[in-house]
């Protein structure tokens, strides 16, 4: 190295290199559903930021609709109870994972089962899951480095939830969906 040239590690960024610059990254999208098999991911640990609701899913466009209990009652088996979990990947993207309730008969399915211990699990280690056809669940990956812990986005479960469901919440019987699914138009 010439007298000059400073040492590289000085010129490297750090993690945090947005907050240097004096920006601050704004929450505009948040996901909901389950992670895909190659991402690892966290849950927070507070009950807080777990939200017991019901959800319609919209299979061919892929939305997922927060509804109220009396549409609920209308549509079903058209929606499912859920708790929607908090969870973050390790670029710090929050989204939500639904988790179907048990049924009548107090039971889940392996399914749902072996995704709410995989969401129990993250609430304490880096993990990512794989669905396994053979087994009728998922498997759970743990990390096996030593990563840092989530860094959470400084907002409320309540803030998170408006943003993932920005025009997506059904409260009255009349909304174009529910009349679509009720076969009203």
């Amino acid at each position: 190295m010439t007298q000059n040239t400073p040492p590289f590690s000085s010129l490297r960024l750090t993690q945090n290199f947005g907050e240097t610059l004096g920006v601050k990254k704004v929450l505009t999208t948040v996901p909901v559903g389950r992670p895909s098999k190659d991402r690892f991911f966290r849950t927070h640990t507070s009950e807080s930021w777990v939200f017991p609701t019901w959800i319609l899913e919209n299979k061919a466009t892929g939305e997922t609709y927060l509804v109220s209990a009396e549409v609920a009652s209308a549509l079903d088996d058209q929606v499912r109870a859920v708790e929607l979990y908090a969870a973050i990947d390790r670029q710090n993207n929050p989204f939500l994972i639904p988790i179907p309730l048990p049924g009548p008969n107090g039971v889940r399915n392996r399914w749902h089962e072996s995704l709410a211990q995989a969401v129990e699990k993250a609430k304490s280690v880096w993990i990512r899951i794989s669905a396994n056809k053979d087994l009728g669940g998922y498997d759970i990956f743990e990390a096996t480095a030593k990563l840092p812990g989530p860094v959470w986005p400084d907002i409320t479960m309540d803030e998170l939830l408006e943003v993932a469901f920005k025009g997506r919440v059904i409260t009255s019987l009349d909304h174009p969906i529910v009349q679509e699914r009720l076969g009203g138009i």
